[in-house]
């Protein structure tokens, strides 16, 4: 998914889902009596849906910024386009990485992530590091990412052809964890207690998204797809065709192929979780109180 440009011309989808849940959902979150937030957003990709969703809703005194991505051309596309915006940063960052860099750790009021953890297999350690990146004194987060989506179940079929199968050795890699799963508000809601959030919830919400006209849908999964950087350049299209065949099959489009009134109908599921974390202070002297209870009883 490094193709920045096109992603950000190919990203009706999540650009509407981000404006109408940030628009909701960050109104919960605890901002700093001062005003002087710092916020920090995994997988910001080419920038855009940070500065025109998230950015315009940060207190008018907030302190600082940041946009990361694993993808270093989609920082520098960010970077070009929104660099010189006041108080803003972009920055190159692995969520699942094995230790923060020093100058992030514990740095951060706010945290939110659109479209981007459903890429992530290791999910406990992504939300490891959501909590260190967050301030001692504490902090919160607002996270949306795909339970489960149509695009999936044509990876894994496309996954087992002969044609494609050798590109895609590994799909699981490129598929949300949840996407099977019976109740993954459930296996989330597990993971975020695990890893210390508190006054967490976890919503699983059904949407549904239209693509009208065949090349809009051929766009999306060109700039969303992590598999098409394995494809040799020159068979792109034939991939993109069969991808739009195998859509077809599932009977989710209307209208002809090359015709004007094709359609393809999304239906997808879409986590939007809220979680705080407590002063570590705090929790550290109410669990030295409870084990001085113990003792005591």
């Amino acid at each position: 998914m490094n193709e920045a440009a096109l992603y950000h011309h190919a990203s009706a989808l999540q650009r509407r889902d981000a404006k109408k849940i940030f628009e909701e959902c960050m109104k919960r979150m605890q901002w700093r009596a001062d005003g002087c937030d710092r916020l920090i957003d995994i997988g910001s990709g080419p920038g855009s849906v940070l500065m025109e969703f998230v950015y315009p809703l940060l207190p008018h005194k907030f302190e600082a910024m940041w946009g990361t991505d694993l993808s270093e051309p989609m920082m520098d596309f960010a970077c070009r386009n929104y660099g010189n915006t006041e108080r803003t940063h972009f920055e190159v960052l692995d969520i699942t990485c094995t230790q923060l860099p020093e100058h992030l750790r514990g740095q951060f009021d706010h945290v939110t992530s659109s479209y981007c953890l459903h890429w992530v297999k290791d999910q406990k350690r992504a939300l490891q590091n959501i909590h260190q990146l967050l301030r001692y004194s504490g902090g919160d987060c607002l996270l949306v990412f795909l339970a489960s989506n149509p695009f999936f179940d044509v990876y894994i079929e496309l996954s087992k052809t002969e044609k494609w199968g050798r590109y895609m050795i590994g799909a699981m890699h490129g598929i949300s964890p949840f996407h099977n799963s019976d109740d993954p508000g459930a296996e989330y809601s597990k993971l975020l207690q695990e890893t210390g959030f508190v006054d967490f919830s976890v919503e699983i919400r059904k949407n549904i998204f239209v693509y009208e006209g065949t090349q809009n849908l051929k766009d999306n999964v060109k700039a969303v797809s992590s598999f098409m950087e394995r494809i040799p350049e020159i068979q792109h299209e034939e991939f993109l065709d069969d991808f739009v065949k195998a859509l077809i099959n599932m009977k989710m489009c209307e209208g002809e192929i090359n015709a004007s009134n094709f359609k393809f109908i999304k239906p997808y599921t879409l986590f939007v979780v809220y979680a705080r974390k407590p002063s570590e202070f705090l929790s550290s002297l109410n669990a030295a109180t409870n084990k001085m209870a113990k003792r005591l009883d």
